[in-house]
């Protein structure tokens, strides 16, 4: 992101046209607008290194993940509010650390094998395959809104060869 910002500096463009181009807060662009790049080289570094919220739970996270190497990012949510019921992080603040711990132990995640079979043809009007979807899509105005859709098509309206 420092780099877009700069590039977009370079080439003349202003902080809130920078803002809306890359759809991020005008304030984040002002943090590193004038920021030298060694200046920036530190600021990762000191985040890379200071204490996250999460660390004092990762003897528990490690020990999750070894168990249960399919366990996803929401279950650990749950898991630890169950325990410690207010936690001080977002879900997403989580998802990053349990990504770094699975890399960092190499936990990787294990896939689900899907096990399916055909079912067999029921009479005209009983069965549908449904499909769900959701879309962020650019109103005029360059406001954003989520669509949810939806998909049905009856198993005797299918195209056969």
């Amino acid at each position: 992101m420092f780099a877009e910002i700069k590039k977009y500096k370079s080439m003349g463009l202003k902080r809130t046209q920078v803002a809306r181009k890359l759809e991020i807060d005008y304030k984040t662009v002002s943090k590193y607008w004038e920021m030298m790049p060694q200046e920036f080289a530190k600021l990762r570094q000191a985040a890379e290194s200071r204490e996250k919220k999460v660390d004092k739970y990762k003897d528990l996270i490690v020990e999750w993940l070894k168990e249960y190497r399919d366990l996803s990012t929401s279950q650990i949510y749950d898991w630890l509010q169950e325990r410690y019921v207010e936690l001080d992080f977002k879900d997403r603040t989580l998802r990053l650390y349990v990504n770094k711990v699975r890399e960092e132990y190499n936990l990787s995640k294990e896939k689900n094998i899907r096990q399916y079979e055909e079912v067999e043809e029921l009479p005209m009007g009983y069965q549908a395959q449904v499909d769900l979807g959701q879309i962020w899509l650019h109103r005029p105005d360059r406001t954003k809104i989520k669509v949810y859709c939806f998909s049905m098509v009856l198993s005797h309206s299918r195209y056969n060869s």
